[in-house]
């Protein structure tokens, strides 16, 4: 059973602040990495605070297509969903491209390419923000 269709408007406006909330975390994300990882920088390792943060946005991005998906009165199946959760770049432009019409296609994909691009510039600028407030501290003293 498929929750209710919510109203276009309604549902325009959740997904626009599902989308502003993943920019975010990815913000958040960034700063905290710097900042709870200071060599970040000269170690490139994953840490349990990017796990979290990639958890959170692929939760957010699950939401951003329940809504879409409940707009559209479309199911998911379990496959794809898997599958989305394994590979998002491939499979949620496959998700667009099974839903959307001839001619409206390319439109919803590159706006994922575009969203999966802003989020990793936004984190950048989040870590930025804190490598600078880090070097700004004085010698001997940990930063914000």
């Amino acid at each position: 059973m498929n929750a209710p269709t919510p109203a276009p408007n309604q549902a325009q406006q959740r997904k626009a602040s599902t989308i502003a909330a993943m920019f975010g975390v990815a913000l958040v994300l960034g700063v905290l990495n710097v900042a709870l990882n200071p060599d970040v920088v000269q170690n490139a390792r994953v840490t349990g605070t990017q796990i979290a943060g990639n958890l959170v946005l692929l939760y957010l991005g699950f939401r951003w297509l329940a809504i879409d998906s409940a707009q559209l009165d479309i199911r998911r199946p379990l496959w794809l969903n898997v599958c989305i959760i394994l590979l998002a770049i491939v499979f949620v432009p496959y998700y667009f491209y099974k839903t959307r019409r001839p001619g409206q296609r390319a439109q919803p994909i590159l706006l994922f390419l575009a969203l999966v691009v802003g989020i990793g510039i936004v984190s950048a600028i989040g870590s930025t923000l804190m490598l600078t407030l880090q070097s700004g501290a004085a010698p001997g003293t940990p930063g914000i």
